[in-house]
């Protein structure tokens, strides 16, 4: 399995940012500048993708990490390039992401690819197209185009377990997209059907259920990537992990509220906050156990070493330790995980409702 820049969503340093954002701007009238300050890059023609680090399949999605090094060269990447440019000569004008892995379940690797498309002279894709190509005794097929599968502007991540996992971005043509949703595909009768969907706050949701578990597994070393502020830079050493949840107690408390409040249903505050409490009245444990979830917060992007990330939700998860104080662990969703943005005690008397 491999795994390209991330079209849409390459995270670049603040300068690079803020240049690329005004240099759009001024390409095209039409792109208002939000709250979200994270951009992609046009790409080079025939981007080559760098291997992706080692993770963990149940804890992370699979995304990509900005980087300084050059890709190394892959041959199957190089045969797809070769087929699409028979298919089409320009394919690679604008942004180009591959994916590679066994898709269709046949023991062989395969190829997806997805790339910008646009007008003469825009210096930017308007929009993008996703092609399949998939390992044959002959070489490399391409298949018919699956564009249409995605509702919105498509973004792939990675082929995992027989799967296209893959994120909706908001739009092809804005600097900084937000995603609004994270797909999961299967080739099935000669065509990608989607199989699974999450939303923000569902993404949230899934994310927790599988610290969760790792924590009632015994596999804390998983968590690790859960417990820095944001995803790693490739080449770069990680930071130490926070240490959180070194203690016990306070592992087994975020493990029950997680467990406790995925169970029950979230009661949305106003469109873009929602909530989900339950009260304990009595014991040593009494108090509440919340989680709120804002799929638009305030701070759309963060800049972490020197990097800019869009933030597509925060989570945070509160629980009672006992003699009037609390606990909570705030999250930011970026490139569809959860890193840690905050861990505090607090006052119970006085927690923000």
């Amino acid at each position: 399995m491999s795994a390209a820049k991330r079209a849409g969503r390459v995270a670049l340093p603040a300068a690079a940012s803020l240049a690329l954002c005004a240099a759009l701007l001024a390409l095209a009238p039409g792109c208002k500048r939000t709250g979200a300050s994270t951009s992609s890059q046009a790409a080079e023609a025939s981007v080559a993708p760098a291997p992706a680090p080692a993770v963990d399949p149940a804890l992370n999605w699979g995304g990509t990490t900005p980087h300084d090094t050059p890709p190394l060269p892959d041959p199957l990447i190089a045969q797809a390039e070769a087929v699409m440019r028979n298919a089409d000569p320009v394919f690679d004008k604008f942004e180009v992401n591959y994916v590679t892995g066994d898709l269709d379940r046949d023991g062989r690797d395969d190829v997806v690819i997805e790339y910008g498309i646009g007008d003469e002279g825009a210096m930017r894709h308007v929009a993008k197209s996703v092609r399949v190509l998939l390992a044959r005794d002959g070489g490399l097929q391409l298949q018919a185009d699956q564009t249409d599968k995605f509702e919105d502007c498509p973004a792939v991540r990675e082929i995992r377990d027989g799967r296209l996992w893959a994120d909706g971005l908001e739009a092809c043509m804005l600097p900084f997209p937000r995603t609004l949703n994270y797909y999961q595909f299967e080739w099935r009768n000669g065509a990608l059907a989607r199989v699974s969907t999450e939303d923000a706050r569902q993404r949230v949701l899934s994310r927790l259920r599988a610290m969760r578990e790792a924590i009632e597994a015994g596999k804390l070393s998983a968590l690790d990537a859960n417990l820095r502020p944001g995803p790693p830079i490739r080449g770069e050493a990680a930071p130490a992990p926070d240490p959180v949840f070194a203690d016990a107690d306070r592992r087994r408390a975020f493990a029950d509220a997680v467990g406790l409040l995925s169970r029950l249903e979230l009661k949305r505050l106003d469109p873009h906050e929602s909530v989900v409490s339950f009260v304990k009245p009595r014991g040593a444990d009494a108090g509440e156990r919340k989680l709120l979830i804002d799929t638009a917060p305030d701070d759309a992007t963060v800049e972490i070493d020197g990097y800019t990330y869009v933030v597509d939700a925060r989570a945070t998860v509160e629980w009672p330790e006992g003699d009037g104080v609390g606990y909570h662990l705030r999250w930011r969703l970026i490139d569809g995980e959860l890193y840690l943005e905050e861990a505090d005690a607090h006052d119970l008397d006085g927690l923000e409702s």
